[in-house]
């Protein structure tokens, strides 16, 4: 170790070298001669006094022997050193370091480095291992958000993010998948299956539920009495119906906006047998773009699409019983959104349609047969238009005077674009797949 130092009358300079390894390779490296702390004055002094001896009378003998055996001792110590002449220094400078070289086999291509790299990439959508839409996030990220690693995206630099909630789990993750434990494979246990939302923002106002496989037990006359879905903890006055049966590719919003939550997503069942489902959940806030205005059950934003009733799906992926019919007191309305540049929207019939009503335990309609209006469709109906549409043709007369033909339905009202749809609680029909398509403004440039 080396320390420096100089007297306050700048006329001293020491140097001191702590550790005898360090003088010796100091010395190598700087030709050093260590100086010490004294007057050369002092030191001829001291030389020349020991040459003739000290005669002086106020040193006894005694008091001469010592001080010449200290005389000797600093020139014993000082033999071999050679003085630098007086100067002022100003600092003192450490030697320099020998750097090792260090050897390596890293080549001009080695990724030696890429630990350091900063890789960038967008969030986006990605499909995990098991078929679930996920989100391409980095590893830390997905672990950090309560997700769980899925597959891999962006080259390699990223992992597909699910966020999955099964049966008793507690969650205020924005989005996420509500899932039977053994997803993607059915489960064949009797199930009472709850999970726990919390609100991700307080501000959160809708829910979405995009049904991407749903297959339960079916309706028994309209209703569901073996297998339930329920949802508790919505608005007081957001009323969804309980389902059941097959509702793949369906979805449903959920008003929370006036609700403090947590809301309460469960799947009741009664009897050990297959059933599978895959529920992507999203929370909403405000001016979301997928929000629709308050009160839609459902919200289409494509230019055109399927509007299905629940339960109309007659495939099952896991060969689940089914009997292909809507559920009893349903009241709830299909929105559309207007895009710009289109002023009207054209209904289709684009399947077996089948909207059933009754006086007395007969049916009012004959088969094959479209119903317009109350006294056709006094209890069942679509609503298109202000016009109630009802039987199994879909035509108001408009177009085409004989209702025993499909013919479209087109609504040029302005405003928002809805379809309402209402059942009673005693009889059901099959329901409705219609085709829907946005028609340009004859103005529009």
């Amino acid at each position: 170790m080396l320390s420096c130092f100089s007297t306050n009358s700048s006329r001293w300079y020491s140097a001191t070298l702590q550790n005898n390894s360090a003088v010796e390779s100091f010395k190598e490296v700087q030709n050093f001669s260590p100086i010490l702390t004294i007057d050369p004055q002092q030191y001829n002094y001291i030389t020349e006094k020991l040459k003739v001896g000290d005669t002086e009378s106020k040193y006894t003998n005694s008091e001469h022997q010592n001080r010449k055996e200290h005389s000797e001792n600093i020139i014993h110590q000082t033999q071999h050193t050679t003085f630098k002449p007086k100067r002022k220094i100003s600092r003192c400078r450490e030697p320099p370091r020998r750097l090792k070289k260090i050897k390596t086999k890293i080549t001009r291509d080695s990724r030696f480095l890429d630990i350091f790299e900063v890789i960038e990439f967008d969030h986006v959508p990605c499909t995990s291992s098991n078929g679930l839409e996920g989100l391409c996030l980095h590893e830390y990220d997905c672990q950090k958000s309560g997700g769980t690693n899925m597959g891999v995206c962006a080259d390699g630099h990223g992992t597909c993010c699910i966020v999955q909630f099964t049966c008793e789990s507690k969650s205020a993750s924005p989005k996420g998948w509500f899932t039977n434990r053994e997803y993607p494979l059915p489960t064949i246990d009797r199930l009472s299956c709850i999970i726990t939302l919390e609100k991700a923002w307080p501000e959160v106002k809708q829910l979405r539920l995009d049904f991407l496989t749903f297959e339960l037990l079916p309706p028994n006359s309209g209703n569901c009495e073996q297998d339930q879905f329920i949802i508790t903890g919505q608005d007081v006055n957001n009323v969804l119906p309980i389902l059941c049966g097959i509702n793949t590719g369906q979805h449903v919003y959920v008003e929370v906006g006036n609700s403090a939550g947590p809301i309460n997503l469960s799947i009741q069942t009664v009897t050990p047998e297959s059933r599978i489902f895959a529920i992507k959940i999203t929370q909403l806030l405000p001016n979301n773009a997928l929000s629709p205005p308050s009160g839609c059950l459902q919200y289409f934003q494509e230019e055109q699409g399927y509007l299905v009733s629940f339960n109309y799906r007659d495939i099952s992926e896991i060969s689940i019983g089914k009997t292909s019919s809507y559920l009893n007191n349903l009241n709830y309305v299909i929105c559309i959104q207007r895009q710009p540049s289109f002023c009207s929207i054209t209904y289709k019939n684009a399947g077996y349609m089948q909207i059933v009503n009754y006086d007395g335990g007969l049916p009012i309609l004959p088969p094959r047969q479209a119903g317009v209006e109350i006294f056709n469709c006094p209890s069942d109906w679509l609503l298109i238009s202000a016009v109630r549409l009802c039987g199994e043709r879909l035509n108001d007369g408009s177009a085409v005077q004989d209702f025993s033909f499909d013919a479209p339905v087109t609504d040029s009202a302005v405003g928002p674009i809805m379809v309402w749809f209402r059942s009673d609680s005693v009889y059901t029909g099959r329901g409705f797949k219609l085709h829907y398509q946005l028609n340009l403004c004859l103005n529009a440039s």
